[in-house]
C-alpha cells in the first residue's frame, strides 16, 4: 500500500499539489476544486479593436479635413468673406452696418465693431489662403475643445485621443455647416470651453467668455457657469473682459459702435426669420409649426427664462459632483435650444457630447449625448424647402425637419432629470490643477 506523503509529493511534483483521499478524510475536509484556467484574452488581443477604431477615426478625421479644404479651394466661405469685408471696411473706415457696407455677397456683417477689428488680419492674405487657413483653424479648434475634454473627463492621452474624436466630431452636421461656410463659432466654443472646464489660469477664468461675448454676444450666456458654482470672480472678469471689448470697439469705430448698440444689437430680426428652416432653435420649430416666427418669439421671451432657470439649477447640480463636461454640455443644449434663432452651426459646441459618450457612467446622460449625436449626423431640415417663406403644415415633414432641435430638447430634458437624480449626492471634486483635476479621495466615485 501506498503512502499518502508519497502521493502529494509525486502531486507536487506534476505541478498538482492536491491532496488524496486519504489525507482529505484524516483532515475532515473536502478536496478544493481545481480553479479553471483563465478566460481573459491577452492585453494585445483586447487593446486591438481600439488600435483599428482610432486609426479608422483618424483616417475619417483626415478625409472629412480634406473634404473641407476642398471646398475652401473650388466654393466661396460666404461667412468669412463677410468678416474679410468687415475687416476691409474696418480698415478703410467705411460703414459696418446698413445699406452702404461693402459687402460683396450682399449678406450684412451682424457683429459688434471689435470684431471687425479683429478680422483685420484676415485682409492680409489672398482669398484663397484665407479660406485654407481658416479651415484648418477651425479643425484644430475643435481638436483643442475635445482634447480639454477628454482631459477632464480622464481619457489617457487626452491629446492623441482627441485626434480620433476629431474624425466623428467633424462627421456632425453642424461642424459640416461651420467648415461649409467659414463660420466663427468653433473658436468662440474654444474660448468658451477652456473658461468651463478650468483650463484658463485661475486669474484668467472669465475673460474667455467675456471676449467671446464681445465678439458675438450669445456666449455671455455661459457665464451662468460661474454662477452655479459661486465664482463671483469669474463671473465679474467675465463682465469686465465684455465691457472692455465694448470699450476697444468704441474707442478704434466711435460712430460704428454707437449705431451698433443703439440700433443694430436692438435689431430681432439680425440673425435671421425663425422659421428659416436652419433654425433648430424652440423658435423654429414652434414657426414651422405654422403660428409663425413672430408668436413663437414672443413665446420665447418667457421660454428663455424658464430654459436659464433649469440650466443654473442643473449646473449646480452637477458641480456638485464634479461633471463639468456634463455643466457644458448642458449648457451648449440651453443656449441653443432656447436662442431667438440659432441655425446649425450655432450648435456646434455640442462635439463635447462624443467624448462624452464613451467616457460617461450616467445612462441618463448616456442617452441625451448619443441622441444628439445620432440626430446631428444628418442634415434633415433640407425636408423643407428654404426658399418658401411660408410653411404649410404636415407632422411627418415637422418631426423629421427639425430633428436636430427635438433631440437637443429631448436631451436637455433627460439632462435635468440626470441631474436631478444626482441633486442629493455630495461629493467633494477633486483639486483641479494647471492641466488637469487630481483623483478625489479613494473610494468615491461620480458617474462622469
Amino acid at each position: 500500500m501506498s503512502n499518502p506523503a508519497d502521493q502529494t509529493s509525486f502531486d507536487d511534483r506534476v505541478g498538482r499539489a492536491t491532496p488524496t483521499a486519504a489525507t482529505a478524510t484524516a483532515t475532515g475536509s473536502r478536496a478544493p476544486r481545481r480553479r479553471p484556467a483563465s478566460l481573459t484574452p491577452p492585453p494585445y488581443l483586447t487593446r486591438l479593436p481600439l488600435v483599428v477604431l482610432f486609426i479608422a477615426a483618424v483616417l475619417l478625421a483626415l478625409r472629412l479635413t480634406g473634404f473641407a479644404l476642398d471646398h475652401a479651394r473650388d466654393r466661396y466661405l460666404l461667412d468669412v468673406g463677410v468678416f474679410r469685408d468687415a475687416g476691409e471696411a474696418f480698415l478703410r473706415d467705411l460703414p459696418l452696418y446698413g445699406p452702404d457696407f461693402p459687402s460683396r455677397s450682399g449678406f450684412a456683417f451682424i457683429y459688434p465693431p471689435v470684431a471687425a477689428l479683429l478680422f483685420v488680419p484676415l485682409t492680409w492674405m489672398s482669398e484663397e489662403v484665407m479660406e485654407a487657413v481658416w479651415t484648418v483653424a477651425s479643425v484644430v479648434a475643435a481638436w483643442g475643445v475635445l482634447a480639454m475634454a477628454a482631459r477632464r473627463l480622464g481619457i489617457r492621452w487626452a491629446p492623441v485621443a482627441a485626434v480620433g474624436l476629431l474624425g466623428p466630431a467633424l462627421a456632425l452636421e453642424p461642424v459640416r455647416s461651420h467648415l461649409m461656410y467659414g463660420q466663427v463659432n468653433i473658436f468662440l466654443i474654444l474660448l468658451v470651453t477652456a473658461d468651463v472646464l478650468r483650463f484658463t489660469p485661475r486669474w484668467l477664468r472669465g475673460v474667455g467668455i467675456g471676449v467671446a461675448a464681445g465678439i458675438k454676444i450669445t456666449p455671455a450666456a455661459y457665464a451662468i457657469v460661474f454662477l452655479a458654482r459661486r465664482d463671483w470672480a469669474g463671473l465679474a472678469r467675465s463682465v469686465v473682459a465684455f465691457l472692455a471689448t465694448a470699450v476697444v470697439g468704441a474707442v478704434a469705430a466711435p460712430g460704428q459702435s454707437w449705431f451698433f448698440w443703439t440700433s443694430e444689437f436692438l435689431a430681432s430680426d439680425r440673425a435671421g426669420q425663425p422659421d428659416y428652416p436652419l433654425n433648430q432653435a424652440l423658435t423654429g420649430l414652434l414657426a414651422r409649426t405654422g403660428m409663425g416666427g413672430e408668436v413663437a418669439g414672443r413665446i420665447m421671451i418667457v421660454g428663455l427664462v424658464v430654459f436659464a432657470v433649469c440650466a443654473v439649477w442643473a449646473a449646480v447640480q452637477f458641480t456638485r459632483v464634479d461633471r463639468p463636461v456634463t455643466v457644458l454640455f448642458m449648457t451648449v443644449l440651453a443656449v441653443s435650444v432656447s436662442a431667438p434663432v440659432a441655425v446649425t452651426h450655432h450648435w456646434c459646441g455640442i462635439i463635447v457630447a462624443v467624448p462624452l459618450v464613451l467616457r460617461t457612467r450616467d445612462g441618463l446622460t448616456f442617452v441625451a449625448a448619443a441622441l444628439v449625436i445620432a440626430a446631428n449626423l444628418v442634415a434633415p431640415y433640407t425636408v423643407y424647402d428654404a426658399s418658401l417663406p411660408h410653411f404649410t403644415f404636415s407632422a411627418s415633414q415637422w418631426f423629421l425637419g427639425n430633428l436636430q432641435g427635438l433631440a437637443g430638447l429631448v436631451a436637455f430634458v433627460l439632462l435635468m432629470v440626470a441631474a436631478r437624480r444626482v441633486g442629493g449626492g455630495r461629493r467633494r471634486p477633486g483639486r483641479v490643477g494647471p492641466w488637469g483635476t487630481t483623483p478625489p479621495a479613494a473610494g468615491v466615485r461620480a458617474a462622469v
